[in-house]
């Protein structure tokens, strides 16, 4: 005598068949759990720039197509890297190349290539980031100063970036970005790339940087009377007035009263740079020139420390119980003037940054 188990009630059978769908579910969603992971399928979207930028935003706002990308990412142990990315947008006439470098490091040990490289990191007329922020940027390039606890070897730690695109139109290299080339932009973009770089390096507690707008001055400092001088090259009396000749141009960052001011004068068709000025009173970037001055004052009736040559000045003094530099650098479109001789520029760009910010002469009258 055999025995037949009963069949299941109708109750049942819908039970099994649940159970059963449910388990295909679970499946399929475990197997695109695992392809989002991999990134192997068009679910994840790919990062740029340590996880600072993903597709679809950062610098990526207009698209792109033909991407590349070279990383270097820094860790606790190795507190440096590098991004460069790359990639083609617009179409026909519109078309262009768009490349990106991003940078984190702290720079040479040594005094001289040490002062090249913070000299390099000033391209002239940078305007500060809005909010005391150690940081500054110019149309397409700028630098961020990271908090002290990331400093490596006693030198502060910098992100740097630098853009660049070529128009199709006439194949030329310009700084900055087709659709909005702005210093703001440009900083938006490194504020980002310098928090993913505290993240990376696990080198600072402190709340994320963020780009606040600076707010509206009830009433703006007093600029100082200059009403029987004219005003010359960086609204600076004088400065330039024997190279009228010369096509300058000059591009000014910084308005009265900030602590950090910057001009750029250049000259010839080739716009290369004749003279480049700076006073910055910020302390994470004015730390970036320490070692820099010497123990000496530049010249007899001066305060502070620091030289002035032909090639050069650099000062660093204190104004209204801070430190600030005060710093010039000649370029390759020289006009072999007053403009860009130091010895005649560089003074007159001192007391007149003086003026504006309220510091005391720098030097006997």
């Amino acid at each position: 005598m055999s025995y037949s188990p009963p069949r299941p009630t109708g109750q049942a059978e819908r039970k099994v068949r649940v159970l059963t769908g449910l388990l295909a579910v679970a499946a399929l969603v475990a197997a695109l759990v695992a392809l989002w992971q991999t990134q192997s399928t068009p679910l994840a979207r790919r990062t740029y720039c340590w996880g600072a930028w993903t597709e679809g935003s950062g610098p990526f706002r207009d698209g792109g197509r033909e991407r590349a990308a070279e990383e270097s990412v820094p860790t606790r142990e190795r507190p440096r890297g590098h991004c460069v990315l790359s990639w083609r947008g617009g179409r026909g006439a519109g078309a262009y190349e768009q490349r990106i470098e991003v940078r984190l490091g702290t720079g040479p040990r040594d005094a001289e290539g040490r002062r090249d490289w913070v000299g390099g990191l000033f391209a002239g007329g940078d305007r500060a980031l809005p909010g005391l922020l150690p940081g500054f940027t110019a149309d397409g390039s700028g630098a961020l100063v990271l908090p002290e606890s990331c400093d490596v070897g006693g030198r502060p730690s910098v992100v740097t970036l630098t853009s660049s695109f070529t128009d199709a139109a006439d194949r030329g290299s310009h700084p900055g970005f087709p659709d909005d080339s702005s210093p703001s932009r440009t900083g938006e973009l490194l504020v980002r790339v310098a928090n993913r770089a505290t993240e990376a390096t696990r080198c600072s507690s402190a709340p994320s940087l963020r780009l606040r707008p600076e707010p509206p001055l009830s009433s703006p400092p007093p600029a100082p009377d200059t009403s029987d001088t004219p005003a010359g090259r960086c609204a600076i009396p004088g400065l330039g007035e024997d190279a009228a000749g010369e096509h300058l141009t000059d591009t000014v960052g910084g308005g009265a009263g900030d602590d950090l001011q910057s001009c750029a004068v250049s000259g010839g068709d080739d716009g290369r740079p004749a003279a480049r000025f700076t006073m910055v009173g910020r302390p994470r970037i004015v730390a970036l020139f320490d070692g820099l001055t010497g123990a000496s004052a530049p010249a007899p009736g001066w305060r502070g420390r620091g030289r002035i040559d032909a090639a050069g000045a650099l000062v660093r003094a204190e104004c209204g119980g801070r430190p600030t530099v005060f710093a010039m650098r000649v370029g390759p479109g020289r006009t072999h003037t007053r403009l860009d001789d130091p010895r005649h520029a560089f003074p007159a760009f001192v007391d007149a940054m003086a003026a504006r910010i309220g510091c005391a002469p720098l030097r006997g009258r």
